[in-house]
């Protein structure tokens, strides 16, 4: 164990988080289960984020001053963002003054704009620039709608991104997905690039447990016979929301499945669940917060996870629900297959029906349940707090010189 200086005092790490932190979201997810990961390191971290959004237990978070009129949780374009992102980095050079980080461990690509910039200014720390990289930047905007894909703006932001890649020493990826758009896509020289896929805290693996999923279930009412099937995590189009209306309204006619939908925001889906008449069929709990999750994933039969690969993203909830011993319908994407591997149910092609035929062929499968057990037994070997703490300690050591 080093990650130590020479005079035996901890490393220091700055995380750089352009984002409302922690509003139990994926990018934040990960954020909190890295600090986690390295509680037992001689590591100290800072973050440095947006003035929303709640403390996290046992983290060291400093904020930019409060913006009003900000309000926004979830993902997706703001007009407040840039304003926040001037403000952060204020506060990133303030505290890197101040702290003297012996690392910038930056998050989204306006978090490694804003290291650049915090380095290039205080250029005597000669603090290294590592990039934690959910997705790409124009594949996100594109798949949420916010810009057109092959647009003048979408090619402009594509040269930008191709830019912004090549600005850190190093670039953690969470999927393969993600990396390898890095490598043939942008043309990133592998070696300066790894893959270190999102955790999943031990707590999670509790939901496996058949008393704690039959206390769940009894908590919530739910009846012996009734099957359900769960998704957790946004509820905006570059999600995959469209491809769930389809799925349920294909599943309707299944009297005994009940559909919970939890995560935010919900306004769109109440409207639609009303005008379906689905009110008894869909549930729709709203923002919980993460350390509720595993009681969420207790009470389900089957997971969906509707997203395409468009934006490179990892899906952190596909690594939840395996943990949680649950069977998993979704789209054959690389990153998919390659967690999931045959234990996986995939859809035919990319449609909200084809997701509904995995669907129902997982919920009838008499070998579901040992499915969903072989992939909860793979994510506890490969994806503890303990060997993703270990890396990033390493990783560290290596940005500073210190082999």
């Amino acid at each position: 164990m080093k990650s130590q200086k020479n005079d035996g005092s901890p490393l220091t790490v700055l995380h750089i988080a352009p984002t409302p932190f922690f509003a139990d979201r994926g990018c934040h997810i990960r954020i909190r289960n890295e600090a986690l990961a390295l509680a037992a390191y001689p590591v100290r971290l800072l973050v440095c984020t947006y003035h929303l959004g709640d403390d996290p237990e046992g983290m060291d978070v400093r904020r930019i001053l409060r913006i009003p009129g900000y309000h926004k949780l979830d993902a997706g374009f703001s007009p407040f963002r840039l304003p926040a992102d001037f403000f952060l980095l204020l506060l990133v050079v303030k505290t890197c003054l101040r702290e003297r980080p012996d690392v910038l461990h930056a998050h989204l690509h306006e978090g490694v704009l804003i290291g650049w910039l915090t380095r290039c200014l205080l250029f005597w720390q000669k603090m290294p620039l590592l990039m934690d990289m959910q997705g790409s930047l124009t594949g996100e905007l594109s798949s949420y709608g916010t810009i057109k894909k092959k647009g003048l703006l979408y090619r402009l932001l594509h040269k930008l991104e191709a830019l912004l890649y090549r600005l850190p020493e190093y670039i953690i990826c969470s999927s393969r997905e993600g990396r390898n758009t890095l490598i043939t896509h942008f043309r990133l020289p592998s070696l300066r690039s790894a893959l270190l896929p999102d955790i999943v805290p031990e707590a999670v693996f509790a939901a496996g447990d058949p008393s704690f999923r039959r206390q769940c279930r009894e908590k919530m009412a739910i009846p012996p016979g009734k099957r359900v099937v769960l998704y957790t995590g946004s509820l905006l189009p570059g999600k995959g929301v469209e491809h769930l209306r389809v799925m349920i309204k294909e599943l309707a006619g299944e009297k005994d499945i009940l559909f919970i939908l939890a995560g935010y925001p919900v306004e769109e889906l109440e409207q639609w669940r009303r005008k379906q008449g689905l009110e008894d069929r869909v549930m729709l709990p709203g923002r919980f917060a993460y350390d509720e999750l595993p009681h969420w994933l207790a009470l389900a039969d089957v997971a969906v996870e509707p997203k395409q690969s468009d934006s490179g993203e990892a899906s952190g909830k596909l690594l939840h629900y395996m943990a949680a011993g649950l069977p998993v319908a979704c789209f054959a994407t690389r990153n998919n297959t390659s967690f999931l591997r045959e234990n996986g149910y995939f859809a035919q092609e990319i449609s909200g029906q084809a997701l509904a035929e995995a669907t129902l062929q997982a919920l009838d499968d008499p070998e579901a349940v040992e499915r969903g057990r072989c992939g909860r037994t793979y994510i506890r070997d490969e994806y503890s707090l303990a060997a993703v703490g270990d890396y990033l300690a390493r990783l560290y050591d290596c940005l500073c010189g210190r082999k």
